[in-house]
């Protein structure tokens, strides 16, 4: 009997970490932005391009705002993290079509910059998840069709403490019940619920429990793939029923070269379908001196999850952040001759105001 067999549509997707596509705080001068600022930013994705280009979705972190509102000359807090405005048509020429905005660093320059870092994007075609919605919306919903109409639901949130002023900020945040209400009310919408994470600490290479049990509620709501991003190093995948979740995908483009960890990040290619992830595959990369993502060889996703309970999370988080701080510290000791010389009296004025507070919290018996 010769049936016809009826092929479920589907989705590729290419996933990467964060986008720190502006000058680091401690590269003020030197770093990313300023180093692509005359010359663009096409080569610094040319390595990467490959892994990209045959997605029909590709999807990554923005963790700087594309614009120059309220950009105040010579100083040091005002020029770091921001990317420069035509990095946008760079972002889209690489393959991007959609991008996560809901994170700590969004209004850091302020909500124009953010409004203007929207509209840049969408003037080049590429999508941006993580805003924040109307009531009964936590987060705005965007859904992306496909060619032959198959839909991805797409939501983010940042699940950081605000930094940038108490105001209520315009990406969306969300309280575990709210991220769970909007992929059950956008599940019945599209054929894939795709949910962006901005959570957990830097530089902590597994997820608390508590970040387990959040991840593991979405899915259950009915999401098919979870990305996550901030701690700016890798973590493990696990996959869970329908779904895989990414508890971090790391850096894929940044000027953080001062330590190993931070310069690991890689690109997560998955097939996605009606009923879930259908396959998966993950290629390593490493920021080179340039502040370029080389891939390595393709692999199965990482593994290796050992969810850290309250007290070791803890634990780890003093001792990644003081390793950090360490490699960073001696990174701009060495790169000392670099930084324009006014940017490097800010700079050790606030590290020294950093330290002495956080010695005058030690003593007032904080944990410093």
């Amino acid at each position: 009997m010769n049936a016809a067999v009826k092929v479920l549509a589907s989705v590729r997707v290419a996933a990467v970490g964060d986008l720190q596509l502006g000058d680091s705080p401690i590269s003020v001068g030197f770093g990313l932005a300023s180093r692509y600022r005359s010359r663009g930013l096409d080569a610094v994705f040319s390595a990467l391009r490959p892994l990209l280009n045959d997605a029909d979705f590709v999807f990554g972190n923005l963790e700087c705002t594309l614009s120059t509102v309220g950009l105040e000359s010579g100083s040091w807090r005002s020029a770091q993290l921001r990317g420069e405005p035509d990095f946008a048509r760079a972002l889209r020429r690489a393959g991007f079509t959609a991008l996560n905005v809901a994170n700590n660093h969004a209004v850091q320059h302020g909500v124009r910059a953010f409004h203007e870092t929207l509209a840049l994007l969408a003037d080049v075609g590429i999508e941006c998840c993580g805003v924040r919605g109307a009531a009964p919306w936590c987060c705005k919903p965007v859904i992306w069709r496909t060619g032959d109409g198959y839909r991805v639901g797409l939501l983010g949130y940042c699940r950081r403490p605000r930094q940038y002023g108490p105001q209520e900020p315009p990406f969306a945040e969300g309280e575990p019940q709210d991220i769970v209400a909007d992929v059950q009310r956008l599940r019945g919408a599209v054929d894939c619920v795709v949910v962006s994470l901005h959570w957990g600490e830097e530089f902590v290479s597994q997820p608390s429990c508590t970040e387990v049990a959040l991840a593991h509620a979405v899915i259950e709501a009915g999401a098919s793939l979870i990305l996550g991003h901030h701690p700016h190093v890798l973590r493990p995948f696990e996959r869970y029923r329908q779904g895989l979740i990414a508890y971090s995908l790391g850096n894929c483009v940044a000027d953080m070269v001062w330590w190993p960890e931070v310069r690991r990040g890689g690109v997560l290619r998955c097939t996605l379908d009606v009923s879930g992830v259908r396959s998966a595959e993950f290629a390593p990369t490493h920021i080179d001196a340039a502040y370029r993502p080389l891939p390595g060889p393709r692999r199965t996703e990482p593994n290796g999850l050992r969810p850290l309970d309250e007290h070791a999370y803890h634990r780890a988080i003093q001792r990644t952040v003081r390793l950090q701080r360490i490699a960073a510290y001696r990174y701009a000791a060495l790169n000392v001759w670099r930084y324009p010389p006014r940017m490097l009296v800010q700079l050790a004025a606030a590290t020294v105001q950093n330290r002495l507070g956080a010695l005058l919290g030690w003593l007032g018996g904080g944990d410093g």
